[in-house]
C-alpha cells in the first residue's frame, strides 16, 4: 500500500503474469488484478487513503509493501479492518529508524503468533552479480547508507531529514553521550506547545559556547500544571523559559493565556520568542547553532529521536519533498528545539537590576549548600 499506484507491487505482478504467459487467466485494471479463479488483488495507497480503507470487505491477506513509513494512526485504522476469520497482515519493509511505528509494532513488540524473519540480499539465490558490484560501490562510498540499504541495519535519521546532516556529524564528534549538568550553571527550557497536541520541553544550558541539552520531556492531553509539577521536581537551578509567540494566545473558556497559567503555576520568568516570517528561516538558525550543541544520550534519547524523525513533507503527486516541514509526532520536539536557536539570548540576564541578580545568586549559594529553595516553589 504506497502512496500511489505506480509506486506500488501492481506494476511488479503484472509483469509477472506476462512473462508467465498468463493473460488469459487475469483481468488487469487500474487498481485491481482479478484471476478466473474468483481470486482479486486490489491495490490502494495507504498514505492518503486511509478512511477509504476502513470500508474494505472480505480480505484473506493483506500485504503492506514498504511498510516503514506507516504511522501508528494508520495502523489503528487498518488492523481492526482486516477482520474476516484467518485473515493475515503481511508486512515487508526496510526500517529506517529505531523509532518507527512499524518497527515498534511488529518487531519490537511482536504480537502473538506473530512470524518475524530478518532477509537480506544473501538471502536471494538469484541475486544478479551487477547488484554485487552497485552495493560493493556503496559499500565504498558511504558506508552507513550501504549498512541501511542492503544489510537492513537503521539509519540515523530519516531520509529527508531536515537536520540529518547535523545529527550525523554530532553523532560522528562524540556529541550525543553523558552530559554532565553543572550544578552552578542556570538550566534554562525551551517549548512548543501543544493544545491538542504533544508539549514538548527542552531542558539546557549555556556553558561557554556550548550549547548543553541535559533533559527532555514531552506528553500530551494534560493541562498546564502537569508540566510545572514536572519541572518543579527536577532539581535545576532555573534561568529563563522560552515558549513560542502563541502562549500569549487567549483560549476560549479560560480566564488567563497559557503565559499568565505558567507563571501562576511558578514557571517564571518566561521569555515570549518572537514569530518569525518563515520557518525556515528558524530552521537555518537552529543548523548554524547545531555545531555547538551537546545531547544526553539518556536524558534527551526521545527529544533526539524527535530530530532525527523530522523531516520535509512528501509530495506524492510530484513525488518530490515539498520545502514545508512534516507535521507529525516529531514536530513538537524538533519545534521546541528551535526555540533555542530563534529566541535565547546569552546576555538575558545582564538586563536585570541588581537585586534581581544578588537575589539569584543567594538562590544559587543556597542550591548548591543545601539552603533556602524558595527559587522552586
Amino acid at each position: 500500500m504506497q502512496g500511489s499506484i505506480r509506486e506500488s507491487v501492481h506494476r511488479l505482478l503484472a509483469d509477472q503474469i506476462e512473462r508467465l504467459g498468463l493473460q488469459g487467466e487475469y483481468e488487469i485494471v487500474e487498481h485491481t488484478i482479478r484471476g478466473r479463479n474468483g481470486s482479486e488483488f486490489i491495490f490502494e495507497g495507504l498514505r492518503h487513503n486511509v478512511d477509504k480503507i476502513k470500508s474494505t470487505e472480505g480480505v484473506d491477506i493483506c500485504w503492506i509493501e514498504e511498510a516503514d513509513r506507516v504511522s501508528d494512526e494508520s495502523w489503528q485504522v487498518l488492523i481492526p479492518t482486516i477482520r474476516k476469520p484467518g485473515s493475515e497482515i503481511w508486512v515487508t519493509f526496510n526500517p529506517q529508524l529505531r523509532s518507527d511505528a512499524t518497527y515498534k509494532r511488529f518487531v519490537e513488540n511482536a504480537p502473538d503468533g506473530a512470524v518475524v524473519e530478518k532477509v537480506s540480499w544473501r538471502d536471494n539465490p538469484w541475486f544478479p552479480d551487477e547488484l554485487i558490484a552497485e552495493l560493493e560501490h556503496l559499500k565504498q562510498i558511504d558506508y552507513d547508507d550501504y549498512l541501511h540499504v542492503w544489510e537492513g541495519e537503521f539509519k540515523s535519521f530519516a531520509t529527508s531529514a531536515i537536520y540529518g546532516k547535523q545529527l550525523k556529524q554530532a553523532r560522528e564528534e562524540g556529541r550525543i553521550t553523558t552530559v554532565p549538568i553543572e550544578p552552578a550553571c542556570e538550566v534554562h527550557t525551551a517549548w512548543d506547545l501543544g493544545k491538542n497536541d504533544t508539549t514538548a520541553i527542552w531542558y539546557f544550558q549555556k556553558v561557554g559556547v556550548e550549547y548543553r541539552f541535559i533533559d527532555y520531556d514531552e506528553n500530551r492531553l494534560v493541562d498546564l500544571d502537569w508540566y510545572a509539577k514536572v519541572i518543579k521536581s527536577k532539581d535545576y537551578l532555573y534561568g529563563v523559559h522560552y515558549l513560542p509567540h502563541d502562549v500569549d494566545f487567549e483560549l476560549l473558556g479560560m480566564v488567563n493565556n497559557r503565559k499568565q497559567q505558567l507563571e501562576d503555576a511558578g514557571v517564571k520568568p518566561i521569555e515570549v520568542v518572537p514569530r518569525i516570517r518563515h520557518i525556515n528561516e528558524g530552521i537555518e538558525m537552529t543548523r548554524r547553532m547545531f555545531a555547538s550543541c551537546w545531547f544526553d544520550k539518556d536524558r534527551c534519547e526521545r527529544g533526539v529521536e524527535a530530530l532525527a524523525n523530522y523531516e520535509y513533507s512528501f509530495d506524492a503527486k510530484n513525488n518530490t519533498h515539498r520545502n514545508v516541514p512534516l507535521h507529525n509526532w516529531a514536530s513538537n520536539g524538533a519545534d521546541a528545539f528551535r526555540q533555542v536557536a530563534q529566541g535565547f539570548k546569552q546576555s538575558s540576564w545582564a538586563r536585570m537590576n541588581d537585586t534581581t541578580m544578588s537575589e539569584r545568586r543567594r538562590r544559587l549559594v543556597g542550591a548548591q549548600w543545601g539552603g533556602d529553595t524558595a527559587w522552586r516553589t
